[in-house]
Parts: structure tokens; sequence; C-alpha cells
């Protein structure tokens, strides 16, 4: 057994918390990731893609001492996520935080789309995020003490939009599942909650700034101008800034917030 990281209380807003963070090497869930750590937590820090994951835990180790710890995972894999959960509880003593982040995008034509990128879509996005979510609430349940569940749903997991069938399907069933976990789980003191991330800047944006322009045509410029005109931000959301909101979730500033989806979209919804 590796020695236990230390866990104290020292102020920090995440002090003596435990994270484990899935789609962790990149993107939002790095951001993540960092933010947790530099408000004190432990971080698991979980992805399918086991070389990146394990570069990004190191980076972050360089900065942040002994608190992480990389776990290669298929979030789809039931067995899988029962082991890597007990790998986080072997390390840090304890998870008090899921982050159920890791996801892919498809944009297709709903009439277009093959079933097998339909169910892959389905099967990472929403039953990964329920294996996610159900796992690390038994852990939390039986070592008790609560905890948190921080779901990452979408804008468009509160509305759909045109070449997003799946992706959007997947976002809106992870909102259903967060309000029925947080009635199911109010009970073991266990917080449950979404984020819907709008146009923020990441890999996944430009991905779909690719696929999108080659469904329609146009340059990628085009595909990228179009949207950002409908920010009122006037730009793409920083990672920095949508990790601020995971970090409120998970704290004690919160405490009486459960089943809700939060939208940090730079005012896409209401410009």
């Amino acid at each position: 057994m590796q020695a236990m990281v230390s866990t104290q209380n020292d102020g920090a807003l995440l002090s003596g918390r435990v994270a484990f963070v899935t789609g962790a090497a990149r993107g939002i869930g790095l951001a993540v990731s960092q933010a947790f750590l530099e408000h004190g937590a432990s971080v698991a820090m979980a992805d399918v893609q086991a070389e990146s994951v394990r570069a990004s835990a190191e980076g972050l180790a360089g900065e942040f001492g002994d608190r992480t710890l990389a776990l290669a995972l298929d979030v789809t894999d039931e067995a899988a996520t029962e082991q890597a959960a007990d790998a986080a509880v072997e390390r840090f003593g304890k998870v008090d935080v899921a982050v159920p982040n890791a996801g892919v995008l498809l944009l297709r034509h709903s009439v277009d789309i093959e079933l097998d990128d339909w169910r892959r879509v389905i099967e990472i996005n929403l039953t990964g995020a329920f294996i996610t979510a159900r796992v690390l609430a038994r852990r939390m349940a039986t070592l008790g003490g609560g905890g948190r569940i921080v779901f990452t749903s979408s804008l468009f997991g509160l509305r759909g939009g045109r070449e997003n069938a799946a992706y959007s399907a997947s976002k809106f069933g992870m909102v259903g599942l967060a309000q029925s976990m947080a009635a199911e789980l109010a009970a073991d003191g266990i917080l449950v909650n979404c984020v819907c991330p709008g146009q923020m800047d990441t890999d996944m944006i430009r991905q779909l700034f690719r696929d999108r322009a080659a469904i329609r045509g146009i340059p990628e410029s085009e595909v990228r101008g179009a949207l950002e005109s409908r920010i009122p931000a006037g730009h793409l959301g920083p990672l920095s800034q949508l990790a601020g909101t995971y970090v409120y979730l998970a704290s004690s500033l919160c405490d009486y917030v459960t089943g809700q989806a939060i939208t940090v979209d730079g005012g896409w919804q209401v410009g």
C-alpha cells in the first residue's frame, strides 16, 4: 500500500477533500483538476489516455506536490471503475468529490448518424457518467461524511441544436440523472449537480469548428466567427474561469445546493 497523502485542513477552500475526476488528461477535466489542487484538494485523475493522464498528473505534481494520482480508465467499464475508485481510496483514504467529466463530441445530422456512432456517444457521455457517479456514491455512502458529485453536462444539455442530436441527448440525460440522484442521495449527505459549459476554449470546440465547417462546406474561421458573435462576452470561455464553478460546487460554500444545472456560457442563452 502506498503512503496515505495528508488531507489535513489548512484553511484552503478544498483542503482535506479528495476528488476523482474523469476525462482529466486535458480540457475541462485537466482545468478542474488543477483548480482543485490550487484550492487544497488531492485529486485522482482518470482518463482512457493512460500516457496523457500520467503526464498531466506528473506536471501538476511538480507544482502541487504529492496530491495527484493518475489512473488509466475506460469509464464504460464498471469493473475498471470500481478498481480505480478503490485505488483512489487506498491512496488518499477517501473520496469526497466525483466529477464525471469524460465525454466525446459527434456532429451529424440526425438522419445521417450511424447507430454505432450514436451508441458510442451515449455509452461514453451518459452511461460512463452514470457508472462513475454510482461507483463513487457507493463509496461516499459507505465511508460516511457525505460528498459531492458534479457532472459535466453542456449548454446543449439544456437546448438542442443542429447536428447535435447524439451529444445533446447524452447531455440532456445527464441533467435528468443528476436531478434523480440528488433526490436519492440527499439522505446520505451527497449533493449532486451539473455544470453546463457553453462555448469554452477547448480541443473539443476546435473539433466542432472543423466538423461543422466540413459539414457545411465553409471555412473554420467562419464557423468560429459566427459562434463568437452570439456570445455577449465576445469570446470563448477560459477554462480557468469555468473551473471555478466546480470548485464552488465541491466546497462548503454550497451546502444547500443540489439537483441544479448551472450554466457557464458568457451570456449565450440570454444574448
